[in-house]
Protein backbone atom coordinates (compact mmCIF):
# COMPACT_ATOMS: atom_id res chain seq x y z
CA UNK A 1 0.00 0.00 0.00
CA UNK A 2 1.15 3.14 -0.85
CA UNK A 3 1.45 6.11 1.94
CA UNK A 4 -0.99 8.79 1.70
CA UNK A 5 0.52 12.23 0.92
CA UNK A 6 1.05 14.70 3.38
CA UNK A 7 -1.60 17.60 2.84
CA UNK A 8 -1.00 18.92 6.83
CA UNK A 9 0.40 22.34 5.17
CA UNK A 10 -2.45 22.85 2.19
CA UNK A 11 -3.54 25.75 4.20
CA UNK A 12 -0.42 27.38 4.08
CA UNK A 13 -0.59 30.88 2.00
CA UNK A 14 2.64 30.40 0.78
CA UNK A 15 1.23 27.71 -1.19
CA UNK A 16 -1.42 30.05 -2.46
CA UNK A 17 1.18 32.88 -3.16
CA UNK A 18 2.87 30.57 -5.64
CA UNK A 19 -0.51 30.04 -7.13
CA UNK A 20 -1.20 33.40 -7.43
CA UNK A 21 2.17 34.34 -8.81
CA UNK A 22 2.73 31.26 -11.05
CA UNK A 23 -0.64 32.31 -12.80
CA UNK A 24 0.29 36.08 -13.41
CA UNK A 25 3.83 35.53 -14.87
CA UNK A 26 2.54 32.70 -17.22
CA UNK A 27 -0.42 35.18 -18.30
CA UNK A 28 2.33 37.73 -18.79
CA UNK A 29 4.50 35.20 -20.68
CA UNK A 30 1.58 34.14 -23.03
CA UNK A 31 0.39 38.03 -23.70
CA UNK A 32 3.93 39.22 -23.81
CA UNK A 33 4.41 36.37 -26.11
CA UNK A 34 1.62 36.94 -28.76
CA UNK A 35 2.11 40.76 -28.80
CA UNK A 36 5.79 40.57 -29.60
CA UNK A 37 4.66 37.70 -31.92
CA UNK A 38 2.10 39.82 -33.30
CA UNK A 39 4.46 43.05 -34.01
CA UNK A 40 6.96 40.99 -35.49
CA UNK A 41 4.96 39.05 -37.58
CA UNK A 42 2.96 41.81 -39.18
CA UNK A 43 5.64 43.14 -41.12
CA UNK A 44 7.18 39.55 -42.35
CA UNK A 45 3.46 39.05 -43.07
CA UNK A 46 3.22 42.06 -45.22
CA UNK A 47 6.35 41.57 -47.06
CA UNK A 48 5.98 37.88 -47.41
CA UNK A 49 3.53 36.44 -49.89
CA UNK A 50 0.61 36.96 -50.52
CA UNK A 51 -0.77 40.51 -49.57
CA UNK A 52 -4.46 39.38 -49.22
CA UNK A 53 -6.16 39.89 -45.77
CA UNK A 54 -6.47 36.36 -45.22
CA UNK A 55 -3.06 35.52 -45.82
CA UNK A 56 -1.41 38.34 -43.73
CA UNK A 57 -3.94 37.37 -40.64
CA UNK A 58 -3.18 33.99 -40.94
CA UNK A 59 0.38 33.96 -41.21
CA UNK A 60 0.62 37.08 -38.15
CA UNK A 61 -1.80 34.75 -36.10
CA UNK A 62 1.10 31.82 -36.91
CA UNK A 63 3.49 34.64 -35.20
CA UNK A 64 0.92 35.45 -32.51
CA UNK A 65 0.75 32.05 -31.43
CA UNK A 66 4.57 30.78 -31.54
CA UNK A 67 5.42 33.94 -29.65
CA UNK A 68 2.41 33.22 -26.81
CA UNK A 69 3.44 29.30 -26.75
CA UNK A 70 7.22 30.32 -26.24
CA UNK A 71 6.60 33.21 -23.84
CA UNK A 72 3.92 30.97 -21.93
CA UNK A 73 6.82 27.79 -21.18
CA UNK A 74 9.61 29.87 -20.68
CA UNK A 75 7.77 32.07 -18.04
CA UNK A 76 7.77 28.37 -15.60
CA UNK A 77 11.05 28.02 -14.95
CA UNK A 78 12.18 31.51 -15.24
CA UNK A 79 9.19 32.42 -12.01
CA UNK A 80 10.30 28.94 -10.39
CA UNK A 81 14.22 30.81 -10.61
CA UNK A 82 13.22 34.11 -9.17
CA UNK A 83 10.89 32.95 -6.52
CA UNK A 84 13.09 29.58 -5.00
CA UNK A 85 14.66 32.13 -2.35
CA UNK A 86 11.88 34.07 -1.22
CA UNK A 87 10.60 33.98 2.32
CA UNK A 88 7.21 33.20 2.90
CA UNK A 89 6.24 36.97 3.56
CA UNK A 90 7.69 38.22 0.54
CA UNK A 91 5.91 35.84 -1.59
CA UNK A 92 2.70 36.92 0.23
CA UNK A 93 3.50 40.11 -0.65
CA UNK A 94 4.14 40.02 -4.13
CA UNK A 95 0.78 37.58 -4.62
CA UNK A 96 -1.42 40.15 -2.79
CA UNK A 97 -0.27 43.62 -4.73
CA UNK A 98 -0.97 41.47 -7.85
CA UNK A 99 -4.18 40.18 -6.94
CA UNK A 100 -5.38 44.30 -5.63
CA UNK A 101 -3.44 46.21 -8.90
CA UNK A 102 -6.05 47.81 -10.66
CA UNK A 103 -4.04 48.12 -14.38
CA UNK A 104 -3.07 44.49 -13.57
CA UNK A 105 -6.53 43.62 -13.59
CA UNK A 106 -7.60 46.06 -16.19
CA UNK A 107 -4.47 44.46 -18.47
CA UNK A 108 -6.17 41.14 -17.40
CA UNK A 109 -9.53 41.63 -18.47
CA UNK A 110 -8.86 43.92 -21.81
CA UNK A 111 -6.63 40.59 -23.21
CA UNK A 112 -9.40 37.85 -22.19
CA UNK A 113 -12.02 39.71 -23.60
CA UNK A 114 -10.18 41.01 -26.84
CA UNK A 115 -9.34 36.59 -27.23
CA UNK A 116 -12.76 35.84 -26.51
CA UNK A 117 -14.04 38.31 -29.32
CA UNK A 118 -11.44 37.57 -32.09
CA UNK A 119 -12.23 33.85 -31.43
CA UNK A 120 -15.63 34.01 -31.69
CA UNK A 121 -14.63 36.08 -34.91
CA UNK A 122 -11.91 33.49 -36.56
CA UNK A 123 -14.13 30.86 -37.42
CA UNK A 124 -15.46 32.87 -40.18
CA UNK A 125 -12.56 34.00 -41.63
CA UNK A 126 -11.56 31.65 -44.35
CA UNK A 127 -7.41 31.28 -43.90
CA UNK A 128 -5.70 28.93 -47.02
CA UNK A 129 -4.57 25.68 -45.52
CA UNK A 130 -5.77 26.58 -41.92
CA UNK A 131 -8.37 24.20 -40.26
CA UNK A 132 -10.97 26.06 -37.80
CA UNK A 133 -9.46 24.99 -34.74
CA UNK A 134 -6.22 26.63 -36.07
CA UNK A 135 -7.99 29.18 -36.86
CA UNK A 136 -9.62 29.90 -33.75
CA UNK A 137 -6.08 29.52 -31.92
CA UNK A 138 -4.91 32.18 -33.95
CA UNK A 139 -7.66 34.37 -33.30
CA UNK A 140 -7.56 34.19 -29.73
CA UNK A 141 -4.05 34.61 -29.37
CA UNK A 142 -4.25 37.96 -31.89
CA UNK A 143 -7.01 38.76 -30.10
CA UNK A 144 -4.94 38.76 -26.38
CA UNK A 145 -2.18 40.66 -28.44
CA UNK A 146 -4.61 43.58 -29.52
CA UNK A 147 -6.06 43.43 -26.10
CA UNK A 148 -2.32 43.89 -24.26
CA UNK A 149 -2.18 46.81 -27.40
CA UNK A 150 -5.21 48.42 -26.46
CA UNK A 151 -4.53 47.86 -22.93
CA UNK A 152 -0.63 50.08 -23.09
CA UNK A 153 -2.17 52.94 -25.22
CA UNK A 154 -4.82 54.10 -22.42
CA UNK A 155 -3.31 52.53 -19.10
CA UNK A 156 -2.19 56.73 -19.22
CA UNK A 157 -5.97 57.76 -19.10
CA UNK A 158 -6.87 55.69 -16.48
CA UNK A 159 -5.90 56.54 -12.30
CA UNK A 160 -4.97 53.84 -10.16
CA UNK A 161 -6.71 54.07 -6.79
Amino acid sequence: MTPKPDRSDMANPRNLAWIDIYEHTLSKGLQGGSTVGTFVGLPYALYKGPRALPNIIGRTGRAAFWGGAIGFSLMAPVTYLALKDQDDYAMFDRAYRLRHNLLQQRCNQFGAFSCCVFAAIAPFIKIPGVTLMWRIGYGSYLGTAVGVAVHVATAGMVKEE
